[in-house]
């Protein structure tokens, strides 16, 4: 100890801390210390900015597939999904929950993710009549590791259950029958005896909704006033408009293929044609409405109301007034003399069901642009041009299924 002793006397202890004194104000080396603690911070920084950007793509990714699942619980199929397995050659069977259906949904749709530890669980309300789902992920950190070893992430949703609906389809098919449509009305007569059978198929084949009523009706049309130089009656075609009445199908296949085998392809020769008015008439027809029995008593609880409209030429504007010189034209409280007021006729809940109402146009809308009567069809809720018409003479039930289909309103998150 006599090392740490001052040579003016000092006891060991006073050298000590002399010692002591000295370290403390050494500062060779803290430079590198300093930027050694200052490196690890920033590193853990950079590494959690990461990890955070990384948690919030696989929360919009789980979310995703959480939102997909509640809402295969909540369809209105979904306890008849019947789950397969088949084990030493014998296959069995047996139904599935709506909680099962959505687990089954979920974990079907992992497989993209990372790895992480996932816990799931899905819970049937029925007094609110909801399925609702949560999900916890943690997951495993690696640049930000140093902070912690993972981060959680937690997902809700919620879906309102959809009973299984008893669905009414009602179409009302406005067909220009004039001279050059022979293809369309050719199509419909080769179809009509079949109708509800060939469109239930193509409504399976595209996975839309199936019916338990089904109707349909005819209205072809021609011209109110498209002759030049003559007036009254003689200033349009004869019959302008030849609905039939509402066909239940396959119970009135025979009176429907009757109707529509005897028409012809006439007239005409002179554009635009009155296809403005063939729609009101469509849209004024006796729908099926929410609420009333199937031939079997059921109550309808969905409606379908589809206009289908074929043809290869513009329509008059609402009051052509040669129209409006025939004696057959339609009163003004029947058929509106402006498109405002064929809007408004079509955003009428006392005329048509305004859930599933669709217009499907076959042809082509475009056709003298603002001068047709279709141009301000095209902005109509529930309008669309699903396929050409010549696509509709080739495949006629198809392409009407297809128009149905891609309309069919869905389950929709509550949350």
């Amino acid at each position: 100890m006599a090392r740490y002793a001052s040579r003016k006397g000092h006891t060991p202890i006073q050298g000590i801390r002399a010692a002591l004194r000295r370290f403390r104000r050494d500062q060779s080396g803290a430079t590198a210390m300093i930027f050694a603690l200052c490196f690890m911070a920033l590193f853990g920084s950079i590494g959690m900015a990461v990890e955070y950007s990384r948690a919030v793509q696989m929360r919009e990714s789980v979310q995703t597939i959480l939102d997909g699942a509640v809402l295969a619980g909540a369809n209105p199929n979904a306890e008849l999904v019947v789950a397969v397995s088949k084990k030493k050659g014998k296959v069995t069977t047996k139904e599935v929950t709506r909680e099962e259906v959505a687990t089954y949904f979920f974990e079907s749709n992992l497989i993209d993710l990372p790895t992480a530890s996932i816990t799931k669980s899905f819970k049937l309300d029925t007094g609110a009549n909801t399925i609702s789902g949560e999900v916890t992920v943690a997951m495993p950190l690696t640049l930000g590791k140093i902070w912690k070893d993972s981060l959680e992430i937690q997902v809700t949703s919620k879906a309102a259950l959809t009973s299984a609906q008893v669905r009414a389809l009602d179409i009302v098919m406005c067909i220009d029958s004039t001279g050059s449509m022979q293809n369309t009305l050719s199509a419909v007569q080769t179809n009509a005896l079949n109708f509800k059978a060939n469109m239930d198929a193509a409504l399976a084949t595209l996975k839309g909704p199936s019916f338990d009523l089904m109707r349909t009706k005819v209205i072809y049309y021609k011209d109110y006033g498209g002759n030049a130089g003559k007036s009254g009656a003689a200033a349009g075609d004869a019959q302008p408009l030849n609905p039939s009445s509402f066909y239940e199908l396959p119970k009135d296949n025979t009176p429907f293929t009757a109707f529509v085998t005897g028409q012809k392809a006439s007239g005409g020769g002179d554009l635009p044609e009155s296809g403005l008015e063939c729609l009101n008439a469509a849209m004024k027809s006796s729908w099926t409405k929410i609420g009333d029995s199937t031939s079997g008593g059921k109550k309808i609880t969905m409606v379908y109301p589809i206009v289908a409209i074929f043809t290869d030429a513009a329509a008059h504007l609402p009051g052509h007034a040669l129209s409006l010189q025939n004696p057959l034209y339609p009163s003004a409280s029947d058929m509106p003399r402006t498109a405002a007021d064929m809007l408004a006729n079509w955003n009428n809940a006392s005329i048509i069901d305004q859930s599933n109402k669709q217009v499907l146009f076959y042809g082509d809308p475009t056709i003298d642009g603002d001068k047709s009567g279709w141009y301000a069809v095209k902005s109509w809720k529930g309008y669309s041009n699903p396929g050409s018409l010549t696509s509709a003479n080739t495949s006629f039930v198809s392409s009407l299924a297809a128009g149905i289909v891609a309309g069919a309103n869905m389950p929709m998150l509550t949350q």
